[in-house]
C-alpha cells in the first residue's frame, strides 16, 4: 500500500475500479475540484491523517544470532468522509462504512487493523449528511 505512490490516490483508484462500489464516487480529499452541491449520490473523500514509521525490525537467524533488518512497520490512518444526499438519511452512511470495512478486511491489498466511524451529521455548507470514518492499516515495508 505505502510503496506504490500516494496512499489516498491508491485507495481511491482501487475502490473506484471495484464494481461493488459503482454507486459511490471516490475522490481524494482537498483537491481543487468543484464538488457538486447538493450531493446527488454518495461521495467518499479519502485523505491520509497520520503515518507512523516504526523502528527497524529484528530477525533471529537459525544460528540464534539476532540481526537488524531493513524492514519497518508502517501504520497509516486514513480518513474516509462519506457525504450523502440528505434524502438518504444517516443510516445509509453506516451501511457504506460497513461495506468499506468489510472490503478492506477481506482484501489482499490492504491490511486493516482498525476501523471506526462517528455519528452522522448534517453540513449545511455542502447540503449533505457527513459520516466521518477512519481506517487504520499496517504494513511491513523494506528498502
Amino acid at each position: 500500500m505505502t510503496t506504490s505512490g500516494n496512499i489516498a490516490e491508491n485507495i481511491v483508484s482501487v475502490l473506484s475500479a471495484n464494481s461493488a462500489f459503482k454507486d459511490i464516487s471516490f475522490v481524494v480529499a482537498y483537491k481543487n475540484e468543484i464538488k457538486p452541491t447538493p450531493i446527488s449520490k454518495p461521495i467518499v473523500a479519502v485523505s491520509v491523517k497520520e503515518c507512523e514509521i516504526g523502528e527497524r525490525l529484528t530477525e533471529t537467524l537459525e544460528t540464534g544470532e539476532v540481526i537488524t533488518t531493513m524492514k519497518r512497520k508502517v501504520i497509516v490512518t486514513v480518513s474516509g468522509d462519506i457525504y450523502l444526499p440528505y434524502s438518504k438519511g444517516g443510516n445509509a452512511g453506516h451501511k457504506i462504512f460497513d461495506r468499506l470495512a468489510t472490503f478492506f478486511l477481506f482484501s489482499d491489498n490492504f491490511d486493516i487493523s482498525k476501523a471506526n466511524c462517528k455519528e452522522a451529521d448534517y453540513d449545511s455548507n455542502c447540503e449533505a449528511i457527513i459520516l466521518r470514518t477512519q481506517f487504520i492499516f499496517s504494513e511491513t515495508v523494506s528498502a
